[in-house]
């Protein structure tokens, strides 16, 4: 809890200090948002992971509970019994552990978002990669929206917003002009890759290319075009 203190802090005070661009101060509400997310988010997972722990106390002991009546030589219903009593409390196990994953994956969203947001506050000379700033993005088929990247070396990192409340972040690689970028989406975890090629001489630049998903049970598109369009 200290450490996200101190992220929280760091996001106050490069939020008061710095008198960014539009950009970067869309991009500072959004950290401390997200900072706020975040806390609420490892609070969440300590209770979640407590209530794990606790029913895998209820397994374990069922299990041993179980190896006892076999190795007395219970009766045949009494062991079904016991075994559905196993069965289901691990059933139960099996969900909290969804649960925990899915809230961890909340947490590190929410965190790759502060770390994005954060970094629009540097100094001009760390942030003078060519993909830093606001990008209005197309995502075929249907999705339309916006994002914020950093750019510091061939590291890019960032955030998005499109169509139908999908939110999350970007990290990935700029190099000799070909972006990849994962996307990790608030909701779904690691849920695409995008491959583009970056184009300095179109007005405004442009990044276009095709993505891939990388949950292929989720019932939506798998692949498609996708587009995006520098602001400032």
């Amino acid at each position: 809890m200290r450490t996200l203190s101190v992220v929280v802090a760091v996001v106050v005070v490069i939020t008061g200090v710095f008198a960014p661009p539009a950009a970067a101060q869309d991009a500072r509400v959004i950290a401390v948002i997200h900072a706020a997310l975040m806390t609420e988010g490892i609070q969440e997972l300590e209770r979640q992971d407590g209530l794990m722990r606790e029913i895998w106390a209820q397994v374990d002991a069922g299990a041993g509970a179980m190896e006892d009546a076999l190795s007395q030589g219970a009766d045949l219903d009494t062991l079904r019994v016991r075994d559905d009593q196993l069965v289901e409390l691990e059933s139960q196990l099996t969900m909290r552990i969804v649960e925990v994953q899915r809230v961890r994956r909340d947490v590190l969203s929410n965190l790759a978002i502060v770390d994005a947001a954060v970094g629009l506050g540097a100094s001009p000379a760390e942030q003078a990669g060519v993909l830093t700033g606001r990008w209005n993005l197309t995502v075929l088929p249907g999705l339309s929206g916006t994002a914020f990247l950093v750019q510091q070396g061939t590291l890019v990192s960032g955030t998005y917003e499109l169509s139908g409340g999908w939110t999350g972040s970007f990290r990935g690689t700029l190099v000799a002009n070909k972006v990849r970028l994962e996307r990790i989406d608030s909701q779904l975890g690691f849920a695409a890759v995008f491959y583009g090629e970056l184009n300095l001489a179109a007005d405004p630049v442009v990044i276009q290319g095709r993505w891939e998903a990388t949950q292929l049970a989720t019932g939506m598109a798998t692949a498609g075009g996708w587009r995006a369009e520098q602001v400032e």
